[in-house]
């Protein structure tokens, strides 16, 4: 039984779902967010809850995408780990006369 198995294509695949899926979620967020700021300009306006509210709403937009943008590292670190991989293994080739 082996210790190890790899299939770059896998990971990269991965790396590039979870791009995707960042890109997803932060357009999703960013359409939500101007669904609010419509509806504190026309549907709930208040002297001050209203602002209040788009204030609380934008501190969660805000902190929403900066964790989206952490799957940047997770999907950079897959890509690094197959380019690791496949080098480490061409290296292991190179080696055996």
């Amino acid at each position: 039984m082996s210790n190890i198995r790899v299939s770059y294509a896998e990971i990269e695949a991965a790396a590039s779902r979870l791009g995707a899926g960042r890109d997803e979620i932060i357009e999703k967020l960013n359409h939500l967010q101007a669904l609010i700021g419509e509806l504190v300009s026309s549907g709930f306006v208040t002297d001050l809850a209203s602002v209040r509210f788009t204030e609380s709403y934008t501190q969660y937009t805000q902190s929403a995408q900066q964790t989206a943008q952490h799957l940047t590292d997770i999907q950079t670190f897959l890509q690094q780990t197959a380019n690791a991989m496949r080098d480490m293994d061409a290296e292991i080739a190179a080696r055996i006369a």
